[in-house]
């Protein structure tokens, strides 16, 4: 961490202006409609089929749910997006910046890098979660950090469990960082917070929003691991200015969790 925090690439001071240009009200419906919406729309297909919505869900619907969930986040941002650009041709154009933005190409190697310099990161932060928790409960924390992984090898090698590793690898992370690293966060720096303060607050409750999907007993090493990988996406957004590099760095940290649980022993 002291290495890293003298290298002058990783300071905040020197983040480049972003790409995000939705205003408070489009940031404000965005992330309702990403964490109400998208469930909603998620149960109603679930009951519209006859599916139970008790937990746990049946593998299939559980699918239908995410894909669900995911596209009406995606579909709101795109069309907020659409709504924006016709809007332009009626407004004066804004002041060129004096610095560019990062290329997509650029931000998703940025992704890569900084997923693999906060993965050892992560690790030990979970790590030191569990141990604290054993010191003072004699629980270990289980193997098995968030329940979607369970469903993953119960299911075994068919369409659903493909079906179920690419939302995890792609739609999931599209769609959250499209909520956190975009409307929430950038929604809090134009209420007047400080940067730093906005990657801050969004990592904690995108770390709190998952209490729900990680197991028992295992909530010591996880939520404070997914606050610490939360302020690295936070930190990549606005280091980057573009999503790419932080849903980069999101699709990765979850397509090697479902690597290394499979290659656990049954």
């Amino acid at each position: 961490m002291a290495l890293l925090c003298k290298v002058k690439w990783l300071r905040l001071a020197n983040a480049a202006p972003h790409l995000w240009r939705l205003n408070i009200n489009q940031n404000a419906l965005l992330a309702l409609c990403g964490i109400l919406l998208s469930g909603i729309v998620g149960a109603l297909i679930l009951r519209a089929a006859g599916v139970s919505t008790q937990n746990p869900l049946p593998p299939s619907a559980l699918l239908t749910a995410l894909v669900a969930g995911s596209l009406t986040t995606i579909t709101v941002f795109t069309s907020l997006r659409h709504f924006l650009r016709a809007s332009v041709f009626d407004s004066k154009p804004e002041p060129l910046a004096t610095h560019k933005a990062m290329g997509t190409a650029t931000g998703i190697i940025t992704g890569v890098i900084g997923f693999f310099i906060v993965w050892p990161l992560i690790q030990m932060t979970s790590a030191l979660g569990g141990v604290i928790q054993f010191e003072f409960t004699d629980m270990r924390a289980p193997i098995v950090g968030h329940q979607f992984l369970e469903t993953i090898r119960e299911q075994g090698n068919n369409p659903v469990t493909w079906g179920l590793v690419f939302t995890i690898v792609i739609l999931g992370p599209l769609a959250e960082e499209i909520i956190w690293r975009g409307a929430i966060q950038q929604g809090l720096k134009q209420i007047g917070m400080p940067r730093a303060g906005a990657i801050l607050i969004t990592a904690a409750m995108f770390a709190l929003f998952h209490w729900g999907a990680v197991p028992k007993y295992g909530h010591a090493a996880a939520i404070p691991a997914l606050a610490v990988f939360g302020v690295a996406l936070g930190f990549l957004m606005e280091r980057t200015g573009r999503l790419w590099s932080s849903f980069t760095a999101h699709a990765l940290f979850n397509c090697a969790n479902i690597f290394l649980f499979s290659m656990l022993p049954q």
